[in-house]
């Protein structure tokens, strides 16, 4: 089997199962997380609330054009660890794929946002109250001089041609990475996890409760096999819910 082969065959698309999840806690997370709980170690339900806990929504990271599997994934991967809920990605004539075997199963607990070209991605962002900012060599605006408390979508560009004209045009502004050694230029991975620690330093989460309730139950019909299907007959019964 070739290499392009085997990177196929792990490669990943957001799941459509995520969608049917997102809508069953949406409709009833106590119902869930009651249908499920008593399925889940203590050990589980205590990480699990740990991790919910410490996620954001006022820090997202989107690539735009990546082309290497193994730089989006570890992308999601390191967003996971830093608790960054939202990875957005913009194909703008690239196909989406990442690599199972390097997310080492992140790409379950954080939300991928596909999108085909920049501008949808731009306009929904800013109506979310979100500034998009562009990862650029040439910025004037350093990232330890980003408000951390601000929301913000922090954007990185391919591998080889960095970000698109048209996405630098539509953002809200630009950033750099200050470099003290000889190369120009982060791998794009390694970017975004400096970026992600830069920002999220100290870690603490910013979920509102009733999000924070909703990414619990999400969270539960992950942990379980079977989970939608147990929750959603529980709920038909009219099961007991969580207090």
């Amino acid at each position: 089997m070739s290499t392009r082969t085997r990177e196929l065959k792990d490669a990943f698309r957001p799941r459509p199962s995520a969608e049917r999840e997102l809508e069953l806690a949406r409709r009833d997370a106590a119902g869930v997380i009651a249908a499920l709980g008593p399925r889940l170690s203590e050990e589980r339900r205590r990480r699990i609330d740990a991790v919910v806990a410490n996620r954001t929504l006022r820090l997202q990271v989107a690539l735009e054009g990546v082309h290497d599997p193994h730089n989006a994934a570890a992308v999601v991967r390191t967003a996971d660890a830093f608790g960054v809920q939202r990875v957005h990605i913009v194909e703008h004539g690239v196909r989406f794929r990442a690599s199972r075997k390097v997310t080492q199963g992140a790409h379950k607990w954080v939300d991928i946002s596909v999108w085909r070209t920049p501008a949808p991605f731009v306009e929904a962002m800013r109506a979310a109250g979100a500034r998009v900012l562009v990862a650029a060599m040439d910025a004037a605006i350093d990232l330890p001089a980003l408000d951390p408390a601000a929301p913000l979508v922090l954007v990185f560009g391919n591998e080889a041609d960095g970000i698109s004209k048209e996405l630098a045009r539509l953002a809200d502004g630009a950033f750099r990475i200050p470099m003290y050694g000889f190369v120009e230029s982060f791998n794009v991975s390694v970017a975004a996890a400096i970026a992600m620690s830069t920002l999220r330093a100290g870690g603490g989460g910013d979920l509102p409760p009733a999000d924070a309730l909703e990414l619990r139950a999400r969270y539960y019909l992950r942990a379980v096999r079977a989970g939608y299907d147990i929750a959603a007959l529980e709920i038909g019964r009219g099961g007991q819910r969580a207090p």
